[in-house]
Parts: structure tokens; sequence; C-alpha cells
């Protein structure tokens, strides 16, 4: 009986011990993961020397607008226009992007969609041209070209506008591709009037098209 007992007392025991083992071993385990994880940042942040990407616009195109007024004096616009960027890649490593959709602010009113078709960026690329969409639901002009424009060191009259929204990239370094990641866009823009060309014109135009 006495040694009924003991058996009894060392199986809790040898379960403790074997729990606190796979404890010891499962810190380990997360220990090097997190360790592997943190020196691939480094290796990323010191030797790679990681730089924003520059995006520029090269032109706007209003492809197809459609106007409507409202008590003869306030002008709305719902219109898809073709905006074309260049990509500018300064870094060592290539960038993949997915398909995303970014917002569009003015004076924090939803103002556009942007939707970003997926592209490659090569390392040290410069010369990567990109055609988004821009869908404007529903805009109101009048307010847009009567309201309070700022103006830069040029004197040239200029909007700010915040754009903003997840964008999903995989990076390339020589053939081994990267986990994908997500960055999330929020930043203050400027357009000058020049570059909402495409309003002045729809705002002119009598005859309006129909919307695509």
């Amino acid at each position: 009986m006495n040694h009924s007992g003991c058996l009894h007392f060392r199986q809790p025991l040898k379960q403790e011990r074997f729990l606190r083992s796979c404890c010891f071993f499962l810190s380990v385990y997360l220990l090097i993961i997190v360790s592997t994880v943190g020196l691939g940042g480094l290796l990323v942040v010191f030797v790679l020397k990681p730089q924003k990407p520059v995006f520029s616009i090269q032109t706007v195109r209003l492809d197809a607008y459609q106007l409507n007024v409202y008590s003869n004096t306030t002008l709305f616009v719902s219109a898809v226009a073709s905006m074309v960027l260049n990509a500018s890649n300064p870094n060592k490593i290539g960038l993949r992007y997915r398909p995303s959709r970014l917002q569009l602010y003015s004076e924090g009113l939803p103002m556009a969609v942007i939707r970003v078709p997926g592209f490659f960026q090569p390392a040290h690329s410069n010369n990567v041209s990109l055609t988004t969409r821009v869908l404007i639901p529903c805009v109101n002009v009048t307010q847009i070209l009567g309201g309070a424009w700022l103006q830069d060191q040029q004197g040239h009259n200029i909007v700010p506008m915040k754009l903003s929204g997840d964008i999903r990239v995989n990076l390339h370094f020589t053939h081994i591709t990267l986990p994908k990641i997500k960055v999330a866009l929020d930043c203050d823009i400027s357009f000058e009037y020049k570059e909402l060309a495409f309003l002045n014109e729809a705002y002119i135009k009598k005859p309006p098209k129909d919307l695509l």
C-alpha cells in the first residue's frame, strides 16, 4: 500500500516536470523566431537602407462625366478620370504592389476613389509608368472652384488634400520573395489648380457626356 501511494505521488511530479520542459522549449523556440525576425529587420534597415518610393503625377485625363445643377447655383459632377503616375524606386530591393483602393479627401470630405492596379518596381528604377482610375462619385464643383485656395512659395494656387488607404507590398531581394506586408498610407498632398483642370473643363462645357 505504501509503494502504491509513492507511485501516485511520483506521477504528478513527472507530469509537472514534463510541462515545465515543454514550456521551456516553447519559450526557446519563440525566442529564436523573434531573434530571427529582429535580425532580418536589422539587415533590411542597416544593409539595404530602405528609402521611400517616389510617385509623381504625369497626366490627368477626364474620360467621362455627368453634370447636375441644383437651384441654378450649385454644380455637382460625377466623373471617371485616368491618372498616369511615374514611379521611382531608389532601393536595392524590388517592390511588388498588390491592387489597392485609396481614398482622396478634401477638407475631411471624401472626394474620389483611386483604383491602383498591381505593379512591380524593380530596384533602382525611375521610369515605371502606372495608369490609375479615379472615380469621383459626386463632388460639389462650385464649392471646390470657389473655395479658399492656399498659395505656395511661388504664388501658385493649391488645394490641400489627404490620401489614405492600405497597400500590400512584397519585397524582392535578388531571387528571394519576402512575406507580404501591409502599409497604412495616410499623407497630406497638395494639387495645383492647373492639375485639377478636368474639373474646370467639366464646369465650362455645356453638353455633358454620359458617364460610363
